[in-house]
Order: structure tokens, then sequence, then C-alpha cells
């Protein structure tokens, strides 16, 4: 269709308008500040999506980033662990109360306000400092009413696979409250945290030894036995506990003898390959090599071609067979001698 000038000028001159006053309606909050939430009392994040719910969730995932959370802008459902190496030894040292804390703060975000802009929904998030900083401060005196407690008992404990599960204790809750306060010197407007009891350094110093008294070694067989006993070594190394080569001069405390296997399964089309694997574990005392416990794992993962999916189960068989290790040693009664 041709339009005349007259027809063209006619539009323009109606247009012209209309864009004018869509830029003016702009709001100023989109800039990153609103009256109505100053920084000092809010922490905020704004989004933008092709609906009002993708920007919200555009908008809480601004505010949890703050956190070191992720929070899924397209679903809200967490996506797993993929990659292997330090990152995903990183990711298994978070604690569940870490995830809870967090979580809790972060279910007081809200969305103040939306805005239609001519492609697309802005959204602005808003979490009120105050109450979280309370959500928080209630948190650590938890964690430090539960610290006394705890260094208390390992004073009066002998026993030393006893004192190892409480010198485990108080690391992990060290690392929790240095996770939480960091939280909480984010939502201070001042950057300021919550001072640990003055005796932590010294219980501290304390729990590092009672861990250190005792020794584990891992050692796979099958296949992939040399890399498998690696990755769970690391991994169990970056839990606490003190990890050693089988074949030292002395004895070590805990024997972790395991059996690998795993095969590629025939292909069902061209696009992805899958593989299985088994891991069975004993575990043991290392000066009467009586067994305390007992456990299989199992996996099974695809990737684009076979030896990718092979690899990507003896990865992720590590990491489930650490995480049953260390459970198992946390948990079972372990006779002391």
């Amino acid at each position: 269709m041709i339009y005349t000038a007259e027809v063209r000028i006619f539009l323009l001159a109606a247009f012209v308008p209309l864009l004018l006053a869509a830029q003016q309606e702009r709001p100023d909050w989109l800039s990153g500040a609103h009256p109505s939430y100053p920084k000092n009392l809010y922490l905020t994040g704004i989004g933008e999506g092709a609906t009002q719910e993708k920007a919200a969730d555009k908008a809480r995932a601004e505010v949890a980033k703050g956190f070191g959370v992720t929070l899924s802008a397209a679903s809200r459902t967490a996506a797993a662990e993929t990659s292997g190496g330090d990152a995903a030894n990183s990711r298994q040292e978070i604690s569940d109360e870490i995830r809870t804390s967090t979580r809790k703060v972060l279910d007081g975000v809200e969305i103040a306000v939306y805005w239609q802009g001519p492609q697309s929904w802005h959204a602005f998030a808003v979490l009120d400092r105050e109450h979280s900083l309370k959500v928080l401060m209630d948190k650590l005196a938890e964690i430090d009413r539960e610290w006394k407690d705890v260094a208390e008992e390992l004073e009066r404990t002998q026993g030393k696979f006893a004192r190892l599960k409480l010198g485990l204790r108080l690391l992990r809750l060290a690392k929790d409250r240095r996770r939480i306060n960091a939280d909480y010197r984010i939502l201070n407007s001042e950057g300021k945290g919550i001072d640990a009891p003055a005796s932590t350094s010294e219980v501290l110093a304390k729990a590092r030894k009672a861990v250190a008294a005792i020794t584990v070694a891992v050692d796979f067989s099958g296949e992939q036995g040399r890399d498998l006993t690696s990755r769970v070594m690391d991994s169990l190394s970056s839990r606490g506990l003190r990890v050693v080569e089988q074949a030292g001069a002395k004895a070590p405390d805990i024997v972790v003898e395991a059996t690998a296997e795993g095969e590629n399964l025939p292909p069902e089309n061209l696009l992805w390959y899958w593989a299985k694997g088994s891991v069975t574990v004993r575990l043991a005392y290392g000066a009467t090599g009586e067994t305390f416990a007992r456990f299989e794992e199992t996996g099974q993962e695809a990737a684009r071609d076979p030896s990718s999916a092979l690899t990507a189960v003896w990865r992720g068989l590590a990491a489930k067979t650490a995480a049953h290790i260390f459970s198992a040693v946390i948990s079972a009664e372990l006779m002391d001698e």
C-alpha cells in the first residue's frame, strides 16, 4: 500500500505524541531506585520478561544473587549439577541449614510494582532488611548455642571416634556461621556482621585436632579405580576428614574399600548415548578389619557421545559415594578402643 505525503504526515503526527507519552510514562524505578523503598531499608532487584511472572522471577533472582543463591528464572526448579571438580565439591559443602536459612530469608522477597513497557514487562522486587536480619540473627543465636554445647561435650569426651564426630560438628557449625554472617552483612546497611563467641579460635583448634587424629584410607578397585579413588579422597578432604594413602607406614583408623563397574548401554538414537555404573563399598576399622558399614551406589547418565556418558557416570558415582561415606562415618556407632 502506498501512502500519499499527506497521509504519511498525518500518521507521523499521530504516532509521535504516543511515543513521547510512552517515554514519559517509563517509571523512574527502572533505574534501580524507588522512593518508597530506600536502599538502606530494602534490598531490591529489577527483572524484565515477556510476562509478569517471568519478570517477577527474574527480579527475585536479582535479589537472590547477593546471597550466592541461584533461582531459576524460568521455572524456579533447581538444575542438577553436572560439572565435576572443585566446583562440585564446593557446592556439596553447603549444608541444609544454610539452604534453609537463606531460603527463609528469600521467602520475604515481594514484588512491589510492575510496569508494562512497549515490548515486555518489568518487575521491582524488594526484601525488607529489618525482617530478614531478624531471621538471620535468630539463626546465628541458635548456632552459637549449639556451638557452646558441642564445645563443652568435646572437652568431656575421650574416645577418638566420638571426638571426631564432635570435631566435625564444630567445623560444620563454624562454616555455617560464616556463610550466614556473610548474608547478614549483605542485608545490614552498615555492612557489619555479628561477632562470633570469644573462644571460637581456641575451640576450632581443638576441633581440628580431634578430626586430624583420625585417618581414612580409600581404595577403589575395578574400572576407573585410580580416578575414583582420587575423586572420593578429594571430596572427603573437602568435608574435613584426614584422608591418607592406603599403603602408609601406620594403619589407618578407617579403611574404605570399593569396587566399581560401568558400561555403555545400546544407543536408542544417535543424539544421546547412555551409560550406567555401580559402586559397592565396605567401611572397616583399620586396626581390626571389622566391617561397620556397607552400601551400594548406582548411576545412569546420558551424553552426546559414549565416552562422555561413562565419564559422567563415574563423576556422579564418586560424588554420591563420598557423601555416603561421610554420612556413614558421622552417623555410625563407631567403637573406641
